[in-house]
């Protein structure tokens, strides 16, 4: 399955790099290296070329931040000793559906392990 990326708004990005001098719109986009490219039943490929299979994952974290204005956003953080990949769900192109692709290949001791 390819995992697409939802563009951010071209106002939001200008504003972003207007005001950060250009870092904020290079920063995002280096850190979507960490995110899937594409999930199979071997595993995933990262953004940045790194592939990982299921049972090299170690752990899986649920990530809640909370911005000023009431504004929440999430992430789910998969641990391996290559990495860790990021799926951000709203961020997604049927995130939610990418999220339980990955989770039903999660060797079952990932599930339950503490991050």
């Amino acid at each position: 399955m390819e995992v697409r990326v939802l563009p951010m708004s071209g106002c939001m990005m200008l504003f972003l790099g207007v005001f950060t001098l250009g870092i904020a719109p290079v920063a995002m986009k280096l850190k979507e290296r960490n995110w899937p490219q594409r999930v199979d039943e071997q595993g995933l490929l990262t953004r940045g070329g790194k592939a990982i299979a299921w049972n090299e994952f170690t752990g899986i974290e649920k990530v809640i931040t909370r911005l000023q204005g009431g504004v929440t956003t999430e992430r789910y953080d998969l641990h391996s000793p290559k990495g860790t990949v990021s799926i951000v769900v709203h961020r997604l192109v049927d995130g939610n559906k990418v999220l339980q692709y990955v989770w039903e290949r999660l060797p079952e001791h990932v599930k339950t392990a503490k991050s």
